[in-house]
Formats: C-alpha cells, structure tokens, sequence
C-alpha cells in the first residue's frame, strides 16, 4: 500500500507523459491520485488528502486520435527514466519444477547373495572381511561337504541316476568349478566357490572352519557401480511424476550435480515423512557416490512446450493476473492472462497472449499505475457506471479504490 501511495504521489506530480504546452491542452476534470475513481469538475482542495487535485487531461486519453483500446501513451523520455525493457511472448519447453530431498541407496538388483545347498565345513576364506572388493571369477572360499563329494564321484563314474550334472548345479558348483572337476578326473574334497560378479562384501556371516548348515548364508556381494537415489517427494506432487520424468541430483556434501531419470515409483508412502518415495538409477563407475548420503532431487515435471513470458513480467491483483503489452509507438495497455506453472524463471500463459507479442519486463509497475489511473484495467471487463460528482463531505470517506477507472 505504501508502495502504490508514492507511485501514484510520482505519478500525480512527475513530468508531464505525454509532451505539451499545458496553455494548449484541454482539461477533462480533476481527481486525487489516492482515489482514481472520483472525478471533480473544478480544481481544489482533495476532500480526502491535505493535498490539490491534479488535473486530467484530453491528450491522456488520445485526444480523438487513433488510440488502440484500453491504451495509454508513454513519452520516450519517461520511458527511459522508468527503463522500460520488452521481450516477445515465446514458446519453449520447460516442466513443473518439483524439490526434493533424498539419499543414496544400494541398488538391489545389483546385490548378490552366495549361500550353500548342503550342509559342510569351510575350509579356506580368501575373502575375510567386510568392504573387500573382488572381480568375477575370482576364488571366495572353498568347502568340505560329503554330500558334494558323493555327487560329483556320481558324476565322474557316469551315474545313470538322475542327471549328475545337474544335481552338481543344485549343490551350487558353476561351470569354473565343473570343469575343474572334470580336468581333475577325481572328487574334490575342498570344492571351489567363485565369485559371480564385481562386487564389495557387503556382509560376512562366517569364518574359516565354520560350520555351515543346508542353506546357510556365507557372504552378500554389492555391486556400486550403479546406485538408486530415493527421492522423497510430497504426495500432491506425485500426480506429475511418471516413470521417465528427468530430474538433476545435487550431492551435499560435494555440490556435484547429475543428470537422471525417473525408474519407478514406490506404491507406498514413507511413514515418516508422509511423503512418496520415487526411485532415480545413477551409474557409479568410479564409486564417488557413497550409500547413505543425502541429495537434492529437482523433477522438471510435464515437460512440454508452453507460451510464456519471464515471470517477473505477470502482475497479480484480486481477479488474476496480467502484463502490460508494448503496443509500439509509445503505447502501451495491460492485458489480462491465465497463467500456468512457473519454472526457470518463466510463467507459462494458458490464455491471453499469443506468441511473438511484445510484453514489458521492467518498469511494467509504473505504467500498470498509470494505467489504472486511466481506467485501462477496469475497461477491458464490464463498462464502469462512472458518474461525476463534487466534492464529497470530508466525513463520507469512500472505499480506497486504487484500480478505480476513468470515462474515457
């Protein structure tokens, strides 16, 4: 309010907008710069302010020339003073940008789980401690099992029953191993378990010369050349996230920022935060990213091209929003818009505008001042029911209309 008061104060007592000799320009009537809307016949004293009223004159309203609607001229040198700045109404792609924190976690389906199918014994442990790194192939233990031994001499003499190489399978022996016991030509009383893929110990269970139970678990490879980043998103801004929707991670702790998309959304929600989880896949080759560590997610949702204008361009009041276009040749008129989201700095416009219309970015506050003390606004709704009037008593102070319109 403070802000309009000495706008409209600039306004009332600044240079003349449009350059005249005042002898030779005709007077419409007088008004208050607080209140727009009341229009006097005579000079004087406001009924409302300890302050003269200004007088309104012909040539603000086109003088009978060709005016576009509902516009207003600026002079060039005003224009300057107030650094009018314009930019064409544009299409361009952008979404709804939705923040969000998470953190780094294990992707699952690069964890591998290496259990035995038969009861025995360990016997060596290459890979004693958690946090060891080991390459496909290479050996993680071997095991002393009788069952295992039975199984591959029924392999070696050619058992008829059953398929023996199969039931080599089942006991967990792969291919380096079975063909280890087929170069050997004999049963191996330490059989060789391998590693199946890259990976870190993630979890050890046991310790050389442990016993082992049908079924047991001895090891949990990771794999983190690839992790997940869960997201924690608001439940009202799922509705416009899909698988694919492109976010960029920002990492904490090191400001690095990586480009990703949308793999899943999880059905549930979060029992404490109360918010959706959304999962994003990041290749780790170098395994910079460590589990556990938090992130920003920024979604840019719904991507799509959209006319739009910097959004330092909209002007909002009680019944919505709107700009104020550059009609050319100093005239300049507010245009009312429907706006959609805003993202990178731009609005999109749902109605109103149409591409390649020029609309002013700066300065746009003291023309939409000058414009409402013309009636521009309120003309482009319904016709205002203006009526002239004296002066008022002092005591009868009317509503403070700061949008109020002129009779043109």
């Amino acid at each position: 309010m403070r802000i309009l008061f000495f706008i409209l104060l600039f306004l009332a007592f600044a240079p003349p907008i449009l350059a005249a000799d005042e002898s030779e320009r005709k007077i419409l009537y007088w008004y208050d710069p607080m209140v727009p809307g009341q229009k006097f016949d005579k000079p004087g004293k406001s009924p409302y302010m300890d302050m003269d009223l200004v007088p309104f004159y012909e040539d603000r309203t086109g003088g009978g020339q060709d005016v576009p609607e509902n516009a207003i001229k600026i002079d060039t040198i005003y224009r300057q003073a107030l650094g009018v700045k314009t930019v064409p109404a544009q299409t361009q792609e952008f979404g709804k940008s939705i923040h969000s924190f998470g953190n780094i976690a294990p992707s699952t389906r690069k964890e591998y789980t290496i259990a035995v199918r038969t009861a025995g014994w360990i016997v060596d442990l290459k890979t004693d401690a958690v946090g060891d790194t080991v390459k496909k192939g290479d050996l993680l233990f071997t095991f002393y099992s009788p069952d295992l031994m039975a199984a591959q001499s029924d392999f070696l003499i050619g058992s008829r029953v059953g398929n023996a190489e199969q039931r080599l399978y089942l006991y967990g022996m792969d291919d380096k191993a079975i063909a280890e016991l087929k170069a050997q030509g004999r049963f191996m009383e330490k059989t060789p378990f391998y590693v199946p893929a890259d990976g870190t110990v993630a979890a050890l269970n046991v310790r050389k010369g442990a016993y082992i139970e049908e079924g047991g678990i001895i090891l949990s490879l990771q794999d983190f050349s690839q992790v997940w980043v869960e997201a924690h998103v608001p439940i009202k801004d799922l509705q416009f996230i899909s698988v694919g929707t492109p976010a960029k991670i920002t990492i904490d702790e090191t400001g690095e920022t990586i480009k990703a998309v949308t793999d899943f959304i999880y059905p549930m929600t979060d029992t404490e935060s109360r918010k959706g989880i959304v999962r994003l896949v990041v290749d780790n080759p170098d395994g910079k990213l460590k589990t556990g560590s938090l992130v920003d997610v920024m979604f840019e949702a719904g991507s799509q091209k959209r006319l739009a204008v910097p959004a330092e361009a909209i002007l909002y009041g009680k019944d919505g929003g709107h700009v104020i276009e550059d009609l050319g040749n100093g005239y300049f008129r507010p245009v009312i818009v429907k706006t959609g989201i805003t993202a990178y700095g731009m609005t999109e416009i749902v109605s109103g505008l149409k591409e390649g219309q020029s609309i002013v970015t700066s300065g746009q506050f003291m023309i939409d001042a000058e414009s409402n003390l013309r009636g521009g606004l309120n003309n482009m709704g319904a016709d205002m029911d203006m009526k002239d009037a004296s002066a008022p008593e002092k005591k009868d102070m009317p509503d403070m209309d700061m949008g109020g319109g002129h009779a043109q």
